[in-house]
Formats: structure tokens, C-alpha cells, sequence
């Protein structure tokens, strides 16, 4: 039963509510409203989109798998919808597949999605589509390391694309990339071009940090410190404008470490002594004691050897450190307590004389005396705390001497195990010289007997081409005499069956007006002659393409390649029982095709690895073949007598033939026949 306008209006909107949830940071009510809505949905537009964005959900949460599979439950629902919408979704569907296995490791299959998706994009005029696959097609090359190939792809979406955000990620990546060539000042531009695209958005201060550190890196690696401490600065700058305090701390280190490494060492002192208080604050404990050790490190290039005991003593024993200056809180506290006492002493003597103004004159004398007695009292007591207060502290700096003693007997300590060092790295020295001349005998005895063995299998290489060369030819001269013996028993059919039934047709033909009752026996010569004609077409194909199904017969002879060669062929099927069902000749071309291009890449690719896939979706068959050889420049090669067959056998089908080759980079060839012209 059709639905109604109102039902299919009532799912659309539904669906724009998901994506609104979605879009607004309340994806988890989405993710549970879809879930029940979809089992409700009977359209495919809105079937289509609830996949989409179930996949989508679990992208955003790693639960790869799962969004995998609703990306095609999603092209599943889409495949009856016919429409631009439809289109775009189908390329936002590959670019999420391509991200997916990406993130599961599998770059190649990644690469398959990204190339798809860039095609479909390219042949919709999704430009924006286009590019963002180009740059996750980038992305997978580098994490193939086929940096040459990212680096194209990254220029072409910088000078094509009008995205913000694809230009700022091409031109982070291009300056990983040069800085991993050891190209600093190419890798400095693009990363200056970054810098630009951060300051204008006031978001992007934190990328804009990382941005300045790998520019003051590049400068570092490349011998220009002047240049990476202004970088540094900068950035220390920006940090501390922004309240971003770790990334402030890490810079600062950088500095210190980078005048330190110049010998600026007052400079390098100052940075780090600021260091300190900034790290405990932030509980940063790597700063932390990586000041402490630099500071060492500055110490004893300056002869400072005492504080250098102590910035190591700080550097293994922050803990014990933090304890002492504790210990001189105490004495200063025992200070404050004493201080008080005496204000608490001359209290109580002022109310003791207030009190005594008081009293009668009749226990004038007595109370005088008593007077004279809590005075004394008082004055004892107070002299007794005095006393306590005075032991403690007289303790205190019994301890404190007592520990600096220690640390004298430490720095003597330090110095004798500095002089066992030196005496034990002299003894080392001694001892290594004749070590390291019999290793360099060794070296030159292992280099002779490389180039030996390097003699010996180039005369290796030449048994084996020479063996190679003879077995191709005997190939050759067996497939020339079959093709001969197959020419005359042909020759022989047509002349003996075929052309006798014509020959009597035409007699039958010429005396048809004497005849005319021989009509029908014209007719049963004619069918008789097509049957002929139609079993010698089919005993024409092969044996093997008669007999097998196909795509074990494609296993069967990559297994030979494989044990015949050293290539590593890796390859698969989409649909195999649909690919099984094709017409033996489409078969039979399909196969020669796998032929000529496994022959090409033998001969003269020099590869180590072949991807090939063979997919049926749509009516349509897609036929992948990647190798990772020498590859050649289509610019200045016509294409020879192999290619210009599969040129030829594509055609004859309506299909296209789609060659990307480049020099060192391999050869990669995309193929599709569609069943239904």
C-alpha cells in the first residue's frame, strides 16, 4: 500500500529532529530515538538517513564495527532512492567507511573508500566532498608510508580546496612531512601558512601554541637556535596571555634547555630557577626535576660544585627537601610562642598591681607579701619556659649543624666516588682499544664476504632470467602450435559442416521457384547451420572457463603466480556466487584481462606486492588492480600490445579504463564494465 504525502512529510521531519539533537550536543537522546523510530520507518529516504546517523554515533564513540555496519544498512536503504541527496549521502557513507578502517589499521581498504568517494564527488560536483577525501586519501598514505604521495595529494587540496579547515590540516601535515625530510625551511613556510589560519580565529589558540613549537622545533633541528628561541618565546607569550599554564611550563623548559645547550648559563639559570615555583604549583613533577638537573648541569660547568650537590640532592630527594623547609617553620613558630609568653607575663603583672591598689590597708603588709610570693612564682614559671624555649631552639640548631655536617661528608663522599669514576672510565679506555681494532678486522672481513655473496647471486639472477627467458619461450612456441592446431580443426568444422549446409541451401535457393515446397526444409537447413555455428562459438572457449567457476579458477592461478614468483598477490571477491553466474565469454575476457596485467607486472614492474578487487554491485562490475613496483610515466609511454588488448576487450563491453601510473610510486588500474548497456 503507497503511502501518503502526510506520512512521508511526518518521517522527514522525524528524521531532522534526530540530526538536531545530534548536531546540539544531545547525541545520546538521538542515538536512543532512532533506534526506536527505525523499525517504524517505511521509507527509504528516511530508513537511509537513521543508518546514517547510527553510524555516525558510533563513529564519534570508537565503536568502529558498529559503525561500519549501519554505513551499509544505510547504502542498503539508499540504493531505491535516485536523487542529488541520495548522491551525497553515498560519498559521506564511503568517506565514513574510509575513516573507519583507517582506524582499525586496514589503510588499504581505507584507501579503496577514499578513491571511491573522490570519484563519485568528482562525477556529482561535490567539490567540497571531493577534497575531503582527497585529504583522508592523504592521511592513509601516510600512515602507509607513502609520504611522496600524501605530499601531492595535500598541495592539490591546498590549491584547489576553499575549506578553512582541509588548507589548515595540509599545511600541519606538509610540515610534518618536510620536517621529516629534513627539509626545515619548506616545513617552516607551511607551518607558518598554519600560523596565519590560527591568528585570525581567536578558537584556535591552542593549535596555534603547537603550531609555534614545531616552527621553533624545525629551527632547533636545522642548527638555528636564535631563530627557535624567538619561536619559543612567542609561544611562552601566547601561553601565559591565554591561562594555558602547562603548555607555558613546557616552552619555558624548552628555552632553558636551548640556552643551556648554547651556554648562555646565567640565562639558562634564571629561566629554570623561575621554573620552579611555577612547576610545584601545577604539581608538573617532570618540569620539576628536570629543573632541578639542569640546574646541576649548570652547577658544575660553573665550578659550583656545592650547589650542585644540592640541586642533585633536590633532583632524587624533592620529598626530603620539602621536609626541612618544614623544620624552619617550627623554629619560627617556636619564636612566635615565646614572644607571646612574654606578653602573657607583663598581663599578669599588670592586673597583679591593679589587684593590690585594691586591698585594705589592714592586709597592706600581707598582701605585699603574698604579692611578693605569686610574683616570684610567676617569674619562675616564666623562666622554666624561657628555659624550654631556649633547649628547643639550642636543639633545633644542634640538628640543623648536624645535617650540614652530613652534607659536608657527602660532598667528600661525592668527590672520592668522582675519582674511583675517572680511574674506572681511563681502565675502560685502555682496555677498548684493542677491542675496537679487532672488531674493525672483523667489519672488513664481514664487507669482503658481502661482496662475495653480492658477486654471487647477481650470477644467480642471470641463471635464473636466463631460465626464465627459455621457459617463456617454449611457452610461447606451445601456445603458437595450439593456436595453429586449433586454427585447422575450426578451418575444418566451418569447411565440412557449415559450408556444406550453406551450399545446400543455396542450391535449395536457386530452384526454389521450381520448388516451392522446399521452403520449409531451407528453414529446418538454417536453424540446423545457426545450431552449428552457435556449439563451434562455444567449444571455442576454453576448457577451463567451460568447467570451473570462475573465481576459483582466479585463486587457482594466482596460487601458481604466487609459487612461480616471490610477489605476494592479495585478493577478493564481491559477490562470488553473482561473479560465478556471468556469461563464459565476459568470464573468459575477465580472465585474459587477469593475465595480461599479472605478465605486465612480472615483466617489468619489479613489485613486491599485488591488491586486487573484483566487485559486482549495481549492475555493474568494478575491477581493481594495485602494485607497488616501479610504475612508469603515462606523460611519455604509449600504452604497448598488452594494454591496448584490455583497452580493446573494455570498450567492447562500454566500459572505462582508468590508468594512474607514476615513476617510483606503482601502478594503479581501475576498471568498470557495466552488464547492461
Amino acid at each position: 500500500m503507497a503511502q501518503t504525502a502526510t506520512s512521508i512529510d511526518r518521517e522527514n521531519k522525524k528524521v531532522d529532529s534526530l540530526f538536531y539533537f545530534f548536531n546540539n550536543g544531545f547525541d545520546k537522546k538521538a542515538y536512543k530515538q532512532a533506534h526506536n523510530l527505525l523499525p517504524k520507518f517505511k521509507t527509504n529516504k528516511a530508513l537511509a538517513n537513521t543508518n546514517f546517523l547510527l553510524a555516525y554515533y558510533h563513529n564519534k564513540y570508537a565503536a568502529i564495527d558498529s559503525s561500519i555496519y549501519y554505513t551499509q544498512q544505510a547504502l542498503k536503504s539508499k540504493s531505491a532512492v535516485n536523487d542529488s541527496l541520495a548522491n551525497r549521502l553515498t560519498i559521506l557513507a564511503y568517506q565514513l567507511l574510509a575513516i573507519n578502517n583507517k582506524n582499525k589499521g586496514l589503510y588499504h581498504e581505507s584507501k579503496k573508500w577514499n578513491i571511491k568517494g573522490a570519484e563519485l564527488s568528482e562525477k556529482h560536483n561535490e567539490t567540497n566532498l571531493y577534497y575531503s577525501h582527497l585529504h583522508g586519501l592523504a592521511s592513509t598514505y601516510i600512515a602507509l608510508g607513502k609520504n611522496q604521495e600524501a605530499l601531492d595529494l595535500f598541495e592539490k587540496c591546498i590549491k584547489y580546496s576553499n575549506d578553512d579547515e582541509i588548507i589548515l590540516g595540509s599545511y600541519i601535515n606538509l610540515g610534518s612531512i618536510y620536517s621529516s625530510f629534513n627539509k626545515y625551511k619548506t616545513s617552516n613556510n607551511y607551518l607558518q601558512k598554519a600560523k596565519e589560519i590560527c591568528e585570525k580565529d581567536p578558537n584556535r589558540k591552542q593549535a596555534l601554541i603547537n603550531v609555534i613549537i614545531n616552527i621553533g622545533d624545525n629551527y632547533l633541528n636545522n642548527g638555528e637556535a636564535n631563530k627557535a628561541l624567538l619561536e619559543f618565546y612567542d609561544a611562552k607569550k601566547t601561553s601565559f596571555q591565554n591561562k594555558f599554564y602547562n603548555l607555558e611550563l613546557i616552552v619555558t623548559d624548552k628555552i632553558g634547555t636551548t640556552l643551556y645547550n648554547e651556554k648562555r648559563d646565567n640565562d639558562a639559570l634564571l629561566i629554570f630557577t623561575s621554573a620552579l615555583p611555577k612547576a610545584m604549583s601545577l604539581g608538573a613533577l617532570d618540569v620539576l626535576m628536570h629543573s632541578y638537573l639542569m640546574l646541576e648541569k649548570i652547577s658544575v660547568r660553573k665550578d659550583d660544585y656545592n650547589s650542585a650537590y644540592s640541586y642533585g640532592k633536590r633532583y632524587y630527594q624533592i620529598k626530603d627537601s620539602i621536609d626541612n623547609s618544614q623544620k624552619e617553620k617550627e623554629i619560627n613558630s617556636l619564636e612566635i610562642k615565646f614572644e607571646t609568653l612574654e606578653k602573657e607575663k607583663t598581663i599578669k603583672v599588670l592586673q597583679i598591681e591593679n589587684l593590690n591598689k585594691s586591698l585594705n590597708i589592714k592586709n597592706k603588709d600581707a598582701d605585699i607579701e603574698k604579692y611578693k610570693l605569686q610574683k616570684a612564682i610567676i617569674a619562675k614559671q616564666n623562666e622554666n619556659q624561657v628555659l624550654q624555649l631556649q633547649n628547643g631552639v639550642e636543639k633545633r640548631k644542634n640538628e640543623i649543624a648536624l645535617l650540614k655536617e652530613k652534607e659536608a661528608l657527602k660532598v667528600v663522599e661525592l668527590d672520592r666516588q668522582k675519582t674511583i669514576k675517572y680511574i674506572v672510565l681511563v681502565a675502560f679506555f685502555i682496555l677498548l682499544i684493542p677491542i675496537v681494532a679487532l672488531l674493525i678486522i672483523y667489519y672488513q672481513k664481514l664487507q669482503a664476504q658481502g661482496l662475495l655473496n653480492l658477486k654471487e647471486k647477481e650470477i644467480n639472477e642471470q641463471r635464473v632470467n636466463s631460465l626464465k627467458k627459455d621457459q617463456e619461450l617454449k611457452l610461447i612456441k606451445a601456445s603458437v602450435e595450439g593456436q595453429n592446431q586449433e586454427r585447422k580443426k575450426i578451418a575444418q568444422e566451418m569447411h565440412d559442416s557449415v559450408g556444406g549446409n550453406l551450399a545446400a541451401i543455396k542450391l535449395q535457393f536457386s530452384q526454389l521457384s521450381n520448388h516451392p515446397d522446399n521452403m520449409k526444409l531451407i528453414y529446418s537447413q538454417l536453424d540446423d547451420t545457426y545450431e552449428q555455428v552457435r556449439n563451434l562459438s562455444h567449444n571455442l572457449l576454453p576448457k577451463k572457463i567451460r568447467e570451473n567457476d570462475f573465481v576459483d579458477l582466479i585463486k587457482e592461478y594466482i596460487n601458481t603466480v604466487e609459487e612461480a614468483s616471490e610477489l605476494i598477490i592479495n585478493v577478493s571477491f564481491f559477490d562470488e556466487v553473482k561473479i560465478n553466474s556471468l556469461t563464459k565469454i565476459l568470464q573468459n575476457e575477465l580472465f585474459s584481462i587477469f593475465q595480461e596485467l599479472t605478465t605486465n607486472t612480472i615483466k617489468y614492474a619489479k613489485a613486491k606486492t599485488i591488491d586486487i578487487q573484483l566487485d559486482l554491485l549495481n549492475g555493474c562490475i568494478f575491477f581493481i588492480y594495485e602494485d607497488d613496483g616501479i610504475g612508469f610515466d603515462l606523460s611519455v609511454t604509449t600504452l604497448g600490445i598488452g594494454l591496448t588488448n584490455i583497452k580493446n576487450r573494455v570498450e567492447n563491453y562500454n566500459g572505462i579504463l582508468h590508468i594512474d601510473s607514476k615513476l617510483e610510486r606503482g601502478t594503479s588500474i581501475n576498471i568498470e564494465i557495466p552488464l547492461k548497456a
